[in-house]
């Protein structure tokens, strides 16, 4: 029998992906090649530590599915990954820290739901009871999380200016999902051998991955607000408009939020409530900053005069 929520997933995220696809190519040749390799990138993943790791397997009840990885996950984590970049762009934030802006964005999402999802039945891991780890979730998922993010961001950003110069390196977007698997798996190393030399028990290292994030968001926090800022822009670049990758992550939010309501672990486990909730606050206090980054870019160039304008762009509401 088929899952109505899980089809109604698949169906909802396929949706978007698909309309971010050809939103994307309209744009041009590189963004919808970003686009394609996050979400090739997005099913590596899965079916790599699948077979790699074999720490978690997903439930049957998904109805599309690629040997062991479902194709909405795929699809999904590209449209995380895109929207992310998306809005550290349109904030503005110091080049060289903009990778570990979008991991964050990420994280930020995956701290509000993954906790819900396994108590949803949507995947399950091997070997971590309800109480360990972050409510059933080890920790190293979250540490592999940033690593995800910041290696494709990084990637891609590299490429991106590199095929500013060189046209013909576009395509060199659809191998970028391997170096960035490399980089997840190369960061992994760390972690299990403190974990292994700490004796942590399954799931464990909560704290290393809570030292990794703070390293993450102070350097994130510096390109978001210290000097050296871009300006608020990667309108032309953009993989997905901001409307997209906002709603995308509202929708999320919203989707989990009410199914912890609706499962009664508001009650039974507060911290996952507040959890979510303090984190879709984030997001909306991030979308008022983005707001608030274009509205002062576009008033600059309004004042900028004739001979100095910029050069026209791809305009995005």
């Amino acid at each position: 029998m088929v899952n109505p929520v899980f089809l109604f997933l698949e169906i909802a995220a396929t949706a978007l992906f698909v309309g971010a696809a050809a939103a994307a190519l309209r744009r041009g040749r590189l963004p919808f090649l970003e686009l394609i390799s996050a979400a090739a990138f997005g099913l590596l993943l899965e079916e790599g530590d699948q077979l790699i790791y074999q720490t978690y397997h997903y439930s049957p009840d998904w109805v599309l599915v690629l040997d062991r990885a479902p194709l909405v996950i795929g699809l999904t984590w590209a449209l995380l990954i895109a929207g992310a970049m998306r809005i550290t762009d349109a904030l503005g934030v110091r080049r060289w820290t903009a990778p570990f802006v979008d991991a964050v964005l990420v994280i930020m999402l995956d701290l509000a739901f993954d906790a819900v999802a396994i108590r949803m039945g949507m995947w399950t891991w091997v070997g971590i009871s309800p109480d360990q780890g972050w409510f059933g979730v080890p920790a190293g998922n979250f540490y592999a999380w940033l690593f995800v993010t910041v290696g494709f961001s990084f990637l891609s950003r590299w490429l991106r200016d590199g095929a500013a110069r060189w046209p013909r390196l576009e395509w060199l977007q659809l191998g970028v999902p391997i170096p960035a698997f490399a980089i997840l798996i190369t960061s992994i190393v760390p972690f299990a051998m403190v974990l292994e030399r700490t004796g942590a028990e399954p799931g464990g290292g909560l704290w290393l991955f809570g030292l990794t994030l703070a390293v993450f968001a102070a350097i994130g926090l510096v390109g978001v607000f210290g000097t050296g800022r871009q300006p608020s822009d990667g309108r032309a670049n953009a993989i997905v408009d901001l409307r997209l990758a906002s709603f995308t992550r509202f929708s999320m939010h919203g989707f989990f939020l009410i199914s912890l309501l609706l499962m009664g672990l508001a009650t039974q486990l507060p911290v996952l409530l507040l959890t979510s909730l303090v984190l879709f606050a984030a997001d909306g206090w991030l979308a008022r900053l983005v707001g608030q980054r274009r509205a002062g870019t576009v008033g600059a160039s309004a004042r900028t005069p004739p001979l100095a304008a910029a050069p026209a762009r791809i305009r995005e509401p």
